[in-house]
């Protein structure tokens, strides 16, 4: 998913500079993607952190 997101984050940015049209919604989206992707990955790994040894 943290490919997917970089890659809708860049190419949205790439194309508002590139076209006359507007596509920086695109950009957006991949920011969120991206974002929520790296907030799950913390989670993760405070939750394996916190994890009382077997």
């Amino acid at each position: 998913m943290d490919g997917v997101g970089s890659l809708l984050l860049f190419g949205g940015l790439l194309l508002t500079l590139m076209v006359a049209e507007s596509w920086f919604w695109l950009a957006f989206v991949g920011f969120v993607v991206m974002a929520a992707v790296y907030a799950l990955e913390g989670v993760h790994w405070l939750r394996a952190r916190h994890r009382p040894p077997a």
